[in-house]
């Protein structure tokens, strides 16, 4: 069969047209390895912006799982590459680059893209520094209450009995329990407690000087301790968490010998994800009586409770980290102990999971939260997809979305159930804040969430899954964290970059909480258990 002329000529002239679109992306239609440090794919990236780039919206492409939900918010990711690379080029021709320039070129690049976990680092070859993009904790920070999340939810004004807000035990003590790994609380009790660490250093010190005569150990000790402080001092220039806690742990090793109360060693997995804060305590309110409050600060219980993940994270040869360790399981124990007898005596006036400012973690916590109060093996919290190849529009099937349970026997709490979230309850707090939700008795109260529950993971999972790491975080010149999977509600909703919204929405009074601690979101909370709205 014969085509006219006018028939050839349009279809070469379509092919001419997507040979143009597509000549500018280049190795956008090649299969390239992304996930590790591969020479072909980011050599050229060390000294070019313009290749940096392409690594980024290549891997995004092969990786990302929302391109479908992007497409209808009317994001076109070629046209971005069309607007965005000949910029990315440009950059390339100057011989300084200022990391502010380049920050904002990639927030112009990744700001209109949806998923809330996404995050990207890259180097500026031109200061040798490397500049960080999260799209969605941008968006977070435009947010009206977004200033209320920055207070670190506090007891104070509960835990005191003459407010009338909490239980006591048969001496009278307020029922409040609390410990803390996370790095900045336990260098601030080494600084700012009397009596203990530096505050001790410092007393002692002044009570050598102060002597009109000293003896020859007493020299020894006040010489010591100047060099000590002078130690502390210079390993207070970096004030980073990891560099200055192996700064202490150092110095802690030197100077044991001065048997200062209250410096100890810290463990350096405290300051590499694993340092967390739990606080435990009985409340009251109206006529509802002990209503178990507990406060989690991230998703890592699992690695206090269980001990082969103690063995595997923590130093647990160390008397200190032991006694950390412990003091993590006891409040946690003391929560679920009392909610399960409680709830057999038929005393129990509700449960309070507060996971405001929880960027989340490790969801296998499930089991000693939400999980550790309901029957079953598991909770279905919504569905989830992956992205199972390269092409762009390569997912799975929807398919349920679950969290384990507590294996080990359990009540089923059927009293009220209540989960505090703000702005800065991310990922696993979300999640945790879902399956709340699907319970006849739970109920959120506070704001509205991060946004942020297609879950992250690491590139052993690479082999069925394109999702992961985009390069290799410290290593390669552009480093990409791209969420496995997509995640849904119940509902077949996408929250993304939206978060759940509250059951019953409630600010946090900043003036009132600065002034006395009193928590306007947990005096809602309260309110709820005796009003029932």
């Amino acid at each position: 069969m014969k085509m006219n002329m006018k028939k050839i000529l349009t279809i070469i002239g379509a092919a001419l047209l997507m040979l143009t679109a597509w000549s500018c992306r280049e190795q956008s239609d090649q299969l390239m390895a992304y996930d590790h440090d591969e020479d072909l794919v980011f050599g050229d990236a060390e000294k070019s912006f313009a290749a940096k780039f392409q690594v980024l919206w290549n891997g995004m492409s092969q990786y990302y799982a929302l391109w479908d939900f992007e497409k209808e918010q009317g994001v076109d990711w070629d046209a971005i590459y069309d607007e965005y690379y000949p910029q990315f080029q440009a950059l390339d021709k100057k011989d300084k680059v200022t990391d502010d320039e380049l920050t904002e070129l990639l927030k112009k690049v990744f700001d209109p893209l949806h998923d809330g976990h996404l995050s990207f680092s890259v180097t500026n070859h031109t200061t040798g520094s490397t500049v960080a993009c999260q799209p969605e904790m941008d968006r977070v920070k435009q947010r009206a209450d977004f200033e209320q999340s920055s207070v670190q939810p506090s007891l104070a004004y509960y835990a005191n009995v003459a407010n009338g807000k909490v239980e006591t035990d048969d001496n009278g003590n307020p029922i409040v329990l609390e410990h803390s790994t996370d790095p900045q609380a336990l260098v601030a009790e080494l600084t700012q407690v009397p009596g203990k660490g530096i505050p001790w250093v410092k007393a002692k010190i002044q009570e050598l000087q102060a002597k009109s005569s000293r003896t020859e150990m007493e020299d020894f000790q006040l010489q010591q301790l100047n060099n000590l402080m002078a130690g502390l001092e210079e390993a207070a220039k970096n004030p980073q968490a990891i560099p200055l806690i192996n700064a202490l742990n150092s110095l802690q090793a030197q100077y044991s010998f001065l048997n200062i109360p209250g410096f100890d060693y810290i463990d350096p997995a405290f300051a590499t994800g694993q340092g967390i804060s739990v606080k435990y305590a009985l409340l009251k309110d109206g006529t509802k009586h002990n209503i178990a409050y507990f406060r989690l600060s991230a998703f890592f219980l699992t690695s206090y409770l269980e001990d082969k993940e103690c063995q595997s994270l923590f130093n647990m040869s160390n008397a200190a980290t032991q006694q950390h360790v412990k003091a993590i399981r006891e409040v946690w124990q003391a929560w679920f102990n009392d909610v399960q007898r409680l709830h057999k005596e038929g005393t129990l006036g509700g449960v309070i999971i507060d996971v405001r400012s929880n960027g989340g973690g490790d969801m296998n916590d499930s089991k000693y939260m939400v999980g550790a109060l309901v029957p079953g093996d598991y909770i279905t919290f919504g569905y989830q997809r992956f992205k199972r190849g390269t092409g762009r529009f390569e997912y799975s099937t929807l398919m349920p979305a679950h969290v384990k349970t507590m294996t080990d026997p359990h009540e089923t709490i059927t009293e009220p159930i209540v989960i505090l979230t703000n702005c800065q309850s991310v990922s696993m707090s979300e999640t945790s804040t879902l399956c709340v939700k699907t319970l006849p008795n739970g109920k959120q109260i506070g704001k509205r969430s991060f946004g942020a529950i297609c879950a992250l993971t690491g590139n052993d999972k690479h082999s069925f899954n394109y999702a992961g790491y985009i390069g290799v975080e410290g290593v390669t010149p552009v480093f990409g964290h791209v969420p496995s999977m997509a995640s849904f509600t119940l509902q077949k909703t996408l929250v993304e970059s939206t978060g759940i919204a509250p059951d019953i929405e409630v600010d946090l009074d900043l003036t009132q909480f600065s002034a006395t601690g009193r928590d306007t979101q947990l005096d809602r909370a309260l309110q709820f258990f005796s009003t029932g709205n």
